[in-house]
């Protein structure tokens, strides 16, 4: 249930991001701050068990690796929030951009951190 939930609030941000794109190109400007947002993606997927075999790695790089995936989400809610404040004119936009972009890091740092760590 909370897959569609998920899914559904993933759909109407993507819409709102669409609809609500500034046309002005100074706000266009600002919201350039959210390319960044490319970062916590990366770390978040070089860092976790689909690049790293987590099975030839001893229990220290495993944790290091789960410390990864949060420090990736922490990333992303800094550089969301940075990017919010500074697109001034698009904030609604930048707020839906990202929402778009949380929801799916949400889901690849849970499950990565459950491959990581199976009983968490």
């Amino acid at each position: 249930m909370l897959i569609w939930v998920l899914l559904l609030a993933w759909i109407g941000s993507v819409v709102i991001v669409v609809r609500s794109f500034p046309r002005a190109p100074e706000v266009q400007r600002r919201l350039q701050a959210l390319s960044f947002m490319i970062i916590p993606w990366g770390l978040a997927i070089l860092s976790g068990p689909f690049v790293i075999d987590h099975h030839a790695v001893g229990t220290h790089i495993r944790e290091r690796m789960v410390i990864a995936q949060y420090a990736a989400m922490a990333l992303l809610c800094l550089f969301a929030a940075v990017g919010i404040v500074r697109a001034r004119g698009g904030r609604r936009c930048a707020s839906a951009i990202a929402v778009a972009n949380f929801i799916p890091v949400f889901l690849l740092v849970c499950v990565s951190v459950m491959i990581l760590d199976p009983g968490s």
